[in-house]
């Protein structure tokens, strides 16, 4: 497609959007639905935020009522879900590339965070959603534990709401410092200010160190909550017995756990994301506990966790997953261990990318699958780079060769937030500079 078509397109496209009886036809791709059909060369029909159908040969079914945008020679994949990332560091991207966690910890929360404005929070999180976005990630669980006060978090959540990205704010209190201590209890205000008719915005609770009175809270109040959890948890093999963790507990690194840990969390039905690059380049654990999830069958999700070493990127971070957990099944099957869990193939780091991240976003019904009735979160990948060309199977292609420069076009809730390439709707350039400002006026007042 050329140049001006994709723009005439685009036109098109933005000029009817919120009219919920407009209808785009993406026709002549390799689709992966990550569902029932698997995968197929054909159609995805959106009407207005939702996936109409999904098939081959849909044009005759559509008539000449819809916007027809070819798509041959791409694949189209479901939006791809971050599960747990810090998004207030956003304007911190690159600032520390070698730091254990000890030093991570004590830069952003000991002493960055406590100079942080809700106007700092909102361009980082702009920055963030920016970035996720022309990544193809459309949905991010973002765990806000630099809430300060009660404007911060309402700076986070409209910076998000005006950003086009779907996402779970989990406001968090700051780790250090003086702050206002508004939470849990303002968590209730932020969900009945915010809730999205949409559904684009969905709150619940964050803990850095999750103790028994954050989780009665979020039973007794019917929140869901997102926890950083491992080995450096005082006594977190007592609290995930306890009896209260549920299916609406999110669990993030779960490094250093033991067995009764584990089957406590398998029980439960409490989802779990896994930080292919951060765990081991942090320090927080030598590899990631694949294998411990593999084990009770639990679908994990992938996450970033943050940009302070290395670039938001599910693409590299499913390619850590897939050879990680291939080495540790190997190494398994080596040394005589009795079952030991299968080695990944490219599906099943896609399906923690889409599918565990539905489930760790309590999302499941909405996104992480192409799916008649579910949300038109989808992305669009070029094949006509140097590096996916000759490339073999498709779902190959996505896991073990394609990148970000291979993201063509981004959907979020049926409207296009990347289009040829570029982000829509944005101007990164000023962004950027925002960004940049914020970062010079944390450093000079930290």
């Amino acid at each position: 497609m050329s140049t001006s078509q994709q723009s005439e397109q685009l036109d098109k496209i933005t000029a009817t959007t919120g009219d919920k009886s407009r209808r785009i036809l993406l026709t002549g791709a390799h689709v992966i639905t990550m569902d029932g059909p698997g995968e197929f060369h054909g159609d995805i029909l959106i009407a207005g935020d939702t996936i109409e159908a999904v098939g081959p040969d849909l044009a005759a079914r559509v008539g000449g009522n819809a916007i027809v945008v070819d798509l041959a020679g791409s694949i189209v994949i479901p939006g791809l879900v971050d599960s747990h990332i810090h998004a207030w560091e956003g304007q911190l991207r690159g600032i520390a590339p070698d730091v254990t966690f000890a030093e991570y910890m004590a830069l952003t929360h000991g002493k960055l965070g406590k100079a942080y404005r809700p106007e700092d929070i909102a361009v980082a999180e702009r920055l963030t959603a920016a970035r996720a976005l022309n990544a193809g990630t459309t949905t991010i669980v973002d765990n806000s534990h630099n809430s300060r006060s009660a404007e911060h978090s309402d700076a986070a959540i409209e910076a998000l709401r005006g950003s086009g990205i779907r996402a779970v704010y989990a406001a968090g209190p700051a780790v250090e410092g003086d702050h206002n201590h508004q939470l849990p209890a303002d968590v209730l205000r932020l969900r009945d200010t915010y809730a999205s008719a949409d559904g684009l915005i969905t709150i619940r609770m964050m803990d850095s160190w999750p103790t028994p009175e954050t989780w009665r809270f979020a039973a007794e109040h019917g929140i869901d909550v997102s926890s950083e959890l491992g080995g450096w948890v005082t006594d977190s093999e007592q609290l995930l017995t306890s009896g209260l963790l549920h299916p609406g507990h999110t669990l993030n690194h779960c490094s250093g756990l033991t067995d009764r840990s584990w089957d406590a969390i398998a029980e439960s039905g409490a989802a779990v994301n896994v930080v292919p690059r951060s765990d081991p380049h942090l320090g927080l654990g030598s590899f990631i506990p694949i294998i411990e999830a593999n084990r009770r069958n639990i679908q994990e999700g992938i996450s970033s966790d943050n940009e302070l070493a290395y670039g938001h990127d599910l693409f590299t971070e499913m390619r850590v997953l897939q050879t990680v957990q291939r080495g540790l099944s190997f190494s398994e099957q080596q040394s005589g261990v009795a079952d030991p869990p299968a080695p990944y193939g490219p599906l099943d780091a896609l399906r923690a990318a889409t599918i565990g991240g539905a489930l760790n976003a309590a999302l499941p019904h909405r996104i992480g699958t192409l799916t008649i009735g579910k949300k038109a979160d989808l992305v669009v990948l070029t094949l006509d780079q140097v590096n996916t060309r000759g490339a073999g199977s498709s779902i190959g292609t996505v896991v073990n060769f394609a990148a970000i420069e291979n993201v063509d076009a981004v959907f979020v809730n049926g409207v296009v937030a990347k289009w040829g390439g570029r982000l829509v709707g944005q101007d990164f350039e000023k962004l950027t500079e925002e960004g940049e400002a914020s970062k010079e006026y944390l450093l000079t007042n930290s």
